[in-house]
């Protein structure tokens, strides 16, 4: 039976996260007390148990100028008892059915690796999301401009993201929630999220976690090349880190990230989406 979560099946869920999705980061236990929500799981019962589930996140898609409801799947997973079963094909066909009797326009989600952007293909799902990434041995040079991010910072920084995701087709747009969401994420498990200020102006931000060769701002956006560099160079300062791996919208070569389902035919496009729990 595929229904909407109830609170008696929270711990069963929390069980069969932990199963597919192992942590020793403290990311789980931060997600289940902070971000999770039952009316967004949609889950597949069989016998007594959650065989599989799904999150179908609410976000807001941006496609030439005008915005959308849309579904981000999140946490795709079956219980090792009941994979080869098509659950989630199950899954994934009435969480369509729920988008488009709701007004959702299109399904979403990030492929945990890279051939699973095979595994959804059939399902409609096309890769049409992409992310520039790169790591560079930064030497660390301090800098006044940069400082702590702070919620009062968050119009500038949604202000940014406009700008900088302007090139794209379409883009993920954040509410003040979510983008409140992220920077409680990153100051709690993260190395931080950081503004680049310059004469009483937000120019840039960063969310960065800590990883075991140095850092990675899972998002850096800049209002320039020279800005941004300067910014990575004063993040390895504080953060005591050489090697810096930056994500963020593309102004190079780009990579895949995720992919997108439209319910109504549409053309080809290209869009940014980062900072999905990815």
């Amino acid at each position: 039976m595929i229904r909407f979560a109830q609170p008696g099946d929270l711990s069963a869920i929390r069980d069969l996260w932990e199963i597919c999705f192992p942590d020793d980061t403290g990311f789980n236990p931060y997600y289940f007390d902070h971000l999770f929500s039952l009316n967004d799981t949609l889950v597949c019962e069989l016998d007594g148990c959650i065989a599989a589930m799904v999150q179908m996140l609410p976000y807001t898609l941006r496609v030439h100028d005008q915005d959308f409801p849309v579904t981000y799947i999140y946490g795709a997973c079956t219980h090792p008892d009941f994979r080869r079963q098509h659950l989630m094909s199950q899954l994934l066909s009435a969480s369509f059915d729920w988008d488009q009797q709701h007004g959702r326009v299109a399904s979403m989600l990030i492929p945990q690796e890279k051939w699973l952007f095979d595994f959804y293909r059939p399902f409609g799902y096309l890769p049409q999301f992409s992310i520039q990434t790169f790591t560079e041995q930064i030497a660390p040079v301090p800098n006044a401009c940069l400082r702590p991010l702070t919620a009062d910072d968050l119009n500038a920084c949604q202000a940014l993201y406009d700008a900088q995701t302007a090139q794209y087709d379409m883009a993920v747009i954040r509410s003040a929630a979510q983008w409140q969401q992220q920077l409680a994420l990153f100051q709690t498990l993260g190395a931080g999220a950081y503004g680049w200020e310059q004469d009483g102006k937000l120019t840039g931000y960063a969310f960065v976690w800590q990883e075991e060769a140095g850092i990675w701002a899972q998002e850096c956006v800049c209002a320039d090349r020279a800005n941004r560099e300067a910014f990575l160079s004063a993040l390895a300062h504080q953060t005591g880190c050489t090697s810096v791996r930056m994500s963020g919208p593309a102004d190079e070569p780009a990579h895949s990230l995720g992919c997108i389902k439209f319910y109504t035919s549409q053309p080809s496009m290209h869009g940014y989406m980062n900072l999905m729990l990815n």
